[in-house]
């Protein structure tokens, strides 16, 4: 599958090396139009096999040699540096980064509550921001089934028997993406839905969803119209609460490949591209349990 998947890159890879060619044939070969031609946009994928990085590091011997033989205009070699740049690290531009030392979360980002309640706790093991659901009824180890919440989460919706705290800022989050969040889990019930959404309404999206205590523990899912899709599980309890902070990292490449790692350790792995195109926001819901994000860091690419 990895080799079908890198094949139209490598094609892509091999009109540049056709280009890095002409650099190294010499001067004569370049020019003045080559310098204010816009070349054509393309999505790298984030893995690279064997053929794939030989070929990147061979390109990248070929432009070193065109430098230094001064045989082309410095701007085309520039492009095709970051060009190569971009193919190797998809996620090279910080789209979103908030660790809320800053006192609150209504600026720099912007994050708007659309339901119940988030605080920010400015010391103690459970710091950051953070949002608190102790429903009644509600025993350790119980999973909470989520309603209509995504539809729902930027105006009213319903969710688990106490309801739900939702709370989003609006940001471009291109369609390859790595999210990485530092976070804290108090309760042993609960579930937690964080992720990028499309639209106003945040009715489309791909979600994670936490549960303390129960199996599975952690679910990757689609959303859209047509409702919600579990794209994978991992089918294990995750001990997660307590007073340790934990580092959770969601990366997407541009081949819809989505990998799910808690404190480096990969629980799940799962490709999909019904979503493809870039997301206007990031969304968390908390449906009961108390959850406390001591940073967030979104990285991709510009998104215009």
């Amino acid at each position: 599958m990895t080799q079908r998947r890198n094949r139209p890159a490598a094609i892509r890879l091999a009109a540049i090396a056709i280009a890095a060619a002409a650099l190294c044939a010499g001067p004569t070969l370049i020019t003045p139009v080559v310098a204010q031609t816009t070349y054509s946009q393309w999505q790298p994928p984030s893995t690279l096999d064997s053929e794939v990085k030989a070929l990147l590091d061979e390109l990248k011997t070929m432009i070193g040699k065109a430098e230094q033989a001064q045989a082309a205009d410095p701007q085309f070699i520039t492009d095709l540096r970051n060009l190569i740049a971009s193919y190797e690290n998809p996620w090279s531009t910080r789209l979103l980064f908030d660790d809320f030392t800053d006192g609150n979360y209504t600026a720099n980002p912007k994050w708007t509550v659309s339901a119940g309640k988030y605080t920010l706790d400015p010391k103690g093991p459970h710091r950051g921001l953070q949002s608190k659901i102790v429903p009644e009824g509600v025993a350790t180890g119980q999973k909470i089934q989520i309603g209509n919440i995504t539809l729902g989460t930027l105006g009213t919706g319903q969710a688990g028997p106490g309801g739900h705290a939702s709370i989003y800022t609006p940001v471009k989050i291109s369609n390859a993406f790595r999210i990485e969040m530092v976070f804290t889990s108090k309760e042993k019930f609960g579930r937690w839905d964080f992720g990028p959404y499309q639209g106003t309404s945040g009715n489309v999206a791909y979600r994670i969803a936490y549960f303390p205590g129960v199996t599975p523990g952690l679910q990757l899912l689609k959303v859209t119209s047509q409702g919600t899709t579990v794209l994978a599980s991992y089918n294990q309890a995750l001990r997660l609460e307590g007073d340790k902070e934990h580092t959770l990292v969601w990366t997407r490449d541009r081949d819809g490949l989505m990998h799910v790692a808690v404190d480096g350790q990969q629980l799940i792995a799962v490709a999909d591209t019904g979503i493809k195109q870039p997301f206007d926001g990031f969304l968390m819901v908390n449906s009961g349990g108390t959850f406390s994000v001591r940073s967030i860091a979104i990285n991709g690419r510009p998104v215009s």
